[in-house]
This record gives C-alpha cells, structure tokens and sequence, in this order.
C-alpha cells in the first residue's frame, strides 16, 4: 500500500502518523487495515495525510486506484512461516538486547554484518529472529543516521505469516480487552524497521537501546 510505503520510507509509526496528521488513531488504523477504502474518504482527511506524508492527495488517490485495479500492494512482499518455538525466540532476543546494551549498537552491527547472522539463521529456518536482527541492524543504522546496507535488501522483501508482539504484550493475554489494547498500542508505536517484517516492538520493548 502506497501510505506503508511512504511511511516506512520516512520511518512513521502509525503513532507519529497521528500525531502528524491530526487524524484520530482508529481512523487511520481503519486506513491502513485496507477496512475504510480511500475514494470514500473526505476530501479533508486526505489532505491531512498528504501533508503529513509530503505528497498530494491526486498521488495518494492515483495509487489507490492502481492498487485496486492490479490487486497487488506496491511491492510484493513474500511470506515466510517459523514453526520454531517462540519461547526459544524471546530467549535469543532477550540475550540480543542484552548484547547491544553491553557491546553497543555499532558493535553489534559490525557483528551482524561480518559474521553474516542473518543470512546463517534464515538459511537453517530461524525466520523470526533473522528478520527481527535485520530489523534490529536498519533501525541502529538509521539511529546513527547511516544508510541501510543493500546486501539485504532481499529479505527486505519478506514478512512472517503471523504477527510477532513483545512477551510485555503477550503477558496481557489473560484480559482479552486489555490483550485487544495492548496489541493495538503496539502497532501503533512499533519501530517501523520492525513493523515492515510483522514484528510489532516498540522502543520501549527493547529499551537497552532506545
């Protein structure tokens, strides 16, 4: 979709998304969920998201329209499934970000990178946390404003089939109201190099390096 992309291209949360447009949240989850279709918007709403997006409305609608006519998003993404457990992902995570907090986060690019992590865990089927180091290595490169590395740019065309949130978020499960708002609260503000591959964590989720 040609608002995911222009977001991910300028990395907005859907948080700041808001924030930016002024539009309320459910509203532009509803836009962004493909449930509230464009060409039945008001003409105002659109012109916030233009503005908040640096684009016009004639180019947001003219996207749609392709979209709508070759029923494909604006970039084909493949879906990956992980039938590994998730408890032995939350581990590795949990000793990633531990890394980082003790190494620091050029270090562990370096690492990720020379050591070629991410290319050995995908090959032996550890999708989510190979996706989720890459996501970890766009976002610490863009933190200390340098450029994504083009060597991965064709797992940047992946996605996991099924959502990833934080344990934090997880271990809201017990309350299904309180799960719903947790979930929702997470796509909202997840960091977006993140987002792109369905992993939802926020900068608070991994705190060591925000």
């Amino acid at each position: 979709m040609f608002l995911n992309e222009l977001m991910n291209n300028q990395h907005l949360t859907r948080a700041d998304l808001c924030r930016k447009s002024g539009l309320p949240e459910s509203t532009l989850r509803n836009i962004l969920n493909g449930k509230t279709q464009l060409d039945r918007c008001e003409s105002a709403t659109l012109l916030c998201l233009a503005d908040a997006l640096n684009t016009t409305v004639e180019e947001i609608i003219s996207h749609y329209w392709d979209e709508c006519l070759t029923g494909d998003d604006y970039e084909q993404q493949t879906v990956v499934h992980d039938d590994r457990s998730l408890a032995d992902f939350y581990c590795m995570v949990n000793g990633t970000v531990a890394r980082i907090h003790e190494k620091g986060d050029l270090h562990f690019v370096w690492d990720a990178c020379n050591y070629r992590w991410i290319e050995q865990l995908y090959a032996i089927g550890y999708y989510r946390f190979a996706l989720f180091l890459l996501g970890l290595v766009d976002y610490l490169n863009r933190k200390h404003h340098l450029k994504e590395n083009p060597r991965f740019d064709a797992y940047r065309r992946l996605t996991l089939d099924q959502p990833v949130y934080s344990l934090a978020t997880i271990e809201k499960d017990d309350d299904s109201a309180a799960f719903i708002k947790a979930k929702d609260e997470a796509e909202c503000c997840a960091i977006p190099e993140l987002a792109r591959f369905n992993i939802f964590m926020t900068r608070e989720d991994i705190s060591p390096i925000n």
